[in-house]
């Protein structure tokens, strides 16, 4: 875990390097302050002149002051060059990574979870990076600098002492090995109760509207004695064996001390001063042997959390395959050539959502896809895109292959309106939301949008206008509010091609009915995918109408080609003109 996360925050090597320096200096200076009373034993039995008690309170004066100094730029660069850089990278590189991953990643991946994992893995990465730079670091250099003066003056007691440490340090890495398992474990629950914890504040009018709410109760209790469960059991084993053979190791090496100690005493090999030195540095070195213990037991209670924001800032990227700098002229053309396409690892058959489909949408027209739920048609939205890659066949936006697109600069080609429950609001102003894809849009060009959205006259009747704030996921407004917001704003980018997933099933008849009369002036000059389940939208709109079942192209023509023909789109359109 260490590996990862020293590799995870390579941008901060070098101030990590200056921290150890300034840890070495800071505690080479605290040593002092342990010499200070044998100092005064050996002065006052020298039988110094007074003027030289003098010095020395002035010396210490000094001393304490550099001392100060010292301990506060030590802090200070804990704080203003680890700390909040950290938080700050740490956060960033998780909605960066977010931000990259393509859909396929981001439908296995529960959002509730995702972002529980980041806030908890950030935080105990921080923990983990405090306790090495507050305590962990100026403990071992302390114990360190400690042994250069005892091995001089009591070299078996040094010898005592660095064993000791090594005992220390196998039975505390050994202790959380063994607890790892149950670590593992009681994160898995903290990730279930962040994703069950979302869902329960999401779906609170459907928890109410069905008496659920204590079931949910009941759900999140489970949880959490799954968690006391899994703690109890990997605190039982540190307090009751680990805890217990540390006590034992640092109990005997204080007695072998202290025989040492009488042994150099009666030979006259230790004075008074030096046994009043060593003895505070050895109490100096178990103190820091408890220390280091219980600071490895707390980076090691964290390692978890962090280790799982390790793993997923480290997983791989989608590779920019692209590198096109000159635009086709426009409008642009789709060409789909018999591609196959599955949401998860590799094509076949029994899993595939898009069998040897080919389509060809000439530029400025404007092609329907039609057929039952599941056929396909949304799908298609996202691999034309490049937001899903298909594992067979080729598309080619423009004439050119988008493997050859420059990512970023491909989608600046579309714009979509989404299915009434894709729709996504911000907790924003009505303008903020219509003018999400061109922040810089004139208050002009947004009504115009909102008016041939048919969103101008409700938003108008507001209090506050465009600056009306909608709510979380735009809770305010009705759902066929949230998809007229969203056709003004796909009208408002104003992007070669136009795709329509159902951009007219929540609003009502008449709404409807005006949207129509305007799409003829919002398609003008643009290539558009049209998807719908209601026929009569397309009717009189589509160039063409590509009928889909299963993943596959079943029909395509005009709608009175298809009719004639007797097949699944005229069944369709008899079921729903009756």
């Amino acid at each position: 875990m260490f590996r990862k996360l020293w590799s995870l925050l390579a941008p901060f090597h070098r101030t990590f390097l200056v921290f150890v320096f300034l840890a070495f200096l800071y505690e080479t200076v605290q040593l002092g302050n342990s010499y200070v009373i044998s100092l005064v034993v050996t002065l006052f039995g020298s039988g110094v002149a007074a003027y030289t008690w003098i010095f020395l309170v002035a010396g210490l004066l000094l001393f304490d002051e550099l001392n100060m100094r010292l301990d506060n730029a030590f802090d200070w660069h804990i704080i203003a060059k680890q700390s909040h850089p950290l938080y700050r990278f740490l956060k960033l590189s998780a909605i960066s990574k977010f931000l990259k991953m393509n859909i396929p990643w981001h439908h296995k991946h529960n959002s509730g979870t995702l972002v529980g994992k980041v806030g908890d893995g950030v935080w105990k990465t921080l923990e983990i990076v405090d306790v090495m730079s507050w305590e962990f670091v100026p403990t071992v250099v302390q114990t360190v600098i400690s042994l250069i003066p005892l091995f001089f003056i009591s070299p078996w007691v040094a010898l005592i002492s660095i064993v000791t440490f090594v005992l220390f340090a196998w039975l505390t890495i050994k202790g959380n090995r063994e607890k790892e398992p149950f670590r593992a474990k009681r994160q898995d629950y903290y990730e279930d109760e962040w994703n069950k914890s979302i869902a329960s504040v999401q779906s609170v009018e459907t928890n109410l509207m069905f008496g659920q709410q204590e079931r949910l109760l009941r759900d999140q209790s489970a949880i959490h004695d799954g968690i006391i469960g899994e703690a109890l059991q990997e605190h039982r084993l540190g307090i009751f064996k680990y805890n217990r053979w540390r006590i034992r190791v640092l109990t005997v090496a204080r007695r072998v001390v202290l025989v040492i100690w009488i042994l150099q005493l009666l030979q006259g090999s230790l004075t008074l001063a030096s046994l009043i030195f060593v003895s505070v540095l050895v109490e100096r070195l178990f103190s820091s042997f408890w220390r280091f213990a219980r600071l490895l037991d707390r980076a090691a209670q964290n390692s978890e959390g962090a280790k799982r924001l390790a793993d997923l800032l480290s997983e791989a990227e989608p590779v920019e395959t692209g590198s096109i700098q000159t635009l086709p002229s426009k409008p642009l053309g789709i060409s789909i050539q018999d591609v196959c396409f599955a949401y998860e690892g590799d094509y076949s058959e029994e899993d595939g959502a898009l069998h040897d489909f080919s389509l060809d949408i000439e530029p400025g027209q404007v092609t329907a896809l039609v057929g039952p739920s599941g056929a396909g048609k949304t799908t298609i939205r996202k691999i034309v895109t490049r937001l899903a890659g298909c594992q067979k066949g080729s598309i080619f936006v423009g004439g050119i292959d988008i493997n050859d697109w420059d990512g970023p600069q491909l989608l600046e080609q579309f714009s979509y309106v989404p299915q009434g429950d894709d729709v996504y609001i911000f907790d924003e102003t009505i303008r903020y939301n219509i003018s999400f894809p061109r922040p810089e849009a004139t208050d002009e060009e947004v009504i115009n949008a909102s008016k041939l959205a048919g969103i101008h006259d409700f938003v108008l009747g507001l209090k506050d206008g465009y600056n009306t704030q909608v709510g979380e996921r735009g809770i305010r407004l009705s759902g066929g509010q949230k998809q007229r917001v969203a056709l003004a704003r796909a009208i408002l980018a104003n992007r070669p091609i136009l795709i329509l997933d159902e951009a007219t099933s929540a609003v009502d008849a008449i709404t409807e009915s005006e949207i129509q009369t305007n799409m003829r002036t919002i398609l003008t000059g643009k290539t558009a995918l049209v998807i719908a389940h209601r026929l009569s939208t397309v009717w009189g709109l589509a160039d063409k109408i590509v009928v889909m079942d299963n993943g596959k192209k079943v029909e395509e023509g005009t709608h009175a080609q298809l009719v004639d023909q007797g097949g699944l789109y005229a069944k369709m359109v008899s079921l729903q003109t009756e």
